[in-house]
């Protein structure tokens, strides 16, 4: 029951993910630019690419038969995002929106993404660790609804936490 809902909300994750990168295309394709060591590509490819990438592991997780391969690659594709940021942390570049999901207002690069990350990234090991080899297809749709909830409710936190600086900005 816990590796469902663990793939569950990891699947939801991906696919919000996905769908977040997709809907503000352009403004992730501007992020991007900001980064340092992005690779020397089309950034409308790169992002593309990582829009296709978080759909196909959001997809793979659904299936036995593809979920272990599809942690695995949601756990690279983890590392490679958190390098990045860390990268950047390093280097200073901390002003830049760091293309968090469904965010509305720009939120800098910081140890707490880093954290953040390694969090999500726990999850992934988790799942791994707990993966039913019997588990059939149809149980992930039951996961994906506690994903569902998870999300939103993470949303709500992320936006409370946000507000936390408008509220002080009032109280001054």
């Amino acid at each position: 029951m816990l590796s469902l809902m663990l793939l569950g909300l990891l699947c939801t994750f991906w696919l919000a993910s996905a769908t977040h990168k997709f809907l503000y295309r352009a403004r992730f394709t501007m992020t991007l630019n900001e980064y340092k060591w992005i690779p020397n590509i089309n950034h409308r490819v790169l992002v593309t690419g990582l829009i296709l990438v978080e759909l196909g592991i959001a997809l793979l997780l659904l299936f036995p038969v593809s979920q272990l391969f599809a942690l695995a690659l949601a756990c690279a594709a983890l590392l490679a995002y958190t390098g990045l940021i860390w990268l950047n942390i390093i280097a200073g570049n901390r002003a830049l929106d760091c293309g968090c999901l469904f965010s509305s207002e720009e939120q800098g690069l910081g140890y707490v993404l880093l954290w953040r990350n390694g969090g999500i990234l726990l999850l992934h090991v988790f799942a791994v660790i707990t993966l039913e080899p019997d588990s059939h297809p149809i149980d992930v749709f039951t996961g994906l609804l506690f994903g569902g909830v998870v999300l939103l409710l993470g949303i709500i936190s992320q936006q409370l936490i946000r507000n936390q600086s408008h509220i002080k900005a009032i109280k001054r």
